[in-house]
């Protein structure tokens, strides 16, 4: 991935589920353009290797292990983040769960209560513990922006069930507009900050 702009020079960039596939390309994108990488994962290898891959693209990059429905976890992402780098301009909030692949009226209630938990809650429960940052409680009000990207089906690891069967993968591209289905690059490319 090649970027020439450094428009988040000096920003700092913290991120669920960021050691690879989507999470990972955005942490790649918004360190080639200026932020610090402050990364995340379930699994302390994961977050290891993905900052040593950082690392070595000259990206400032620190990790920690994260499961985002541990409380004491996401406090400890957000405190990464400020002790290294004193303040958080950017939260990207990327972990979710994909438990079925049932339309929604056949979702069963405790799947829908798994989707709620990790994709929608913990995100809220993550911007919560990153607000009482002195940097970022100063920054919110009329300034602060939001911007959300529902990436669909993207070849990853975590989508690999539905996009390495060629059968189900044609399916999937016929539906979309393009016919072809997104790659992490183009998320990450979509992953703009606003005000920048």
């Amino acid at each position: 991935m090649e970027v020439k702009c450094r428009r988040l020079e000096g920003k700092v960039a913290v991120m669920t589920a960021s050691t690879q596939g989507i999470g990972l390309a955005i942490a790649e994108r918004l360190g080639l353009e200026g932020a610090a990488a402050v990364i995340s994962s379930r699994k302390q290898k994961n977050v290891d290797d993905a900052v040593k891959g950082l690392k070595a693209k000259g990206i400032t990059a620190v990790g920690a292990v994260c499961h985002v429905s541990d409380a004491q976890q996401r406090k400890s992402l957000i405190d990464t983040a400020v002790k290294n780098f004193g303040h958080i301009d950017i939260l990207v909030s990327n972990a979710a769960a994909n438990p079925t692949v049932d339309g929604i009226l056949e979702m069963k209630e405790a799947v829908l209560d798994k989707l709620w938990d990790i994709n929608v809650k913990a995100s809220i429960l993550f911007l919560q513990d990153a607000a009482p940052t002195y940097a970022l409680a100063g920054e919110m009000g009329p300034n602060t922006r939001f911007n959300c990207i529902a990436p669909g089906f993207v070849p990853t690891r975590f989508a690999s069930f539905l996009t390495e069967n060629e059968t189900i993968r044609k399916e999937l591209t016929d539906r979309t507009a393009l016919k072809r289905l997104g790659s992490v690059e183009d998320m990450a490319a979509g992953c703009r900050i606003p005000g920048f």
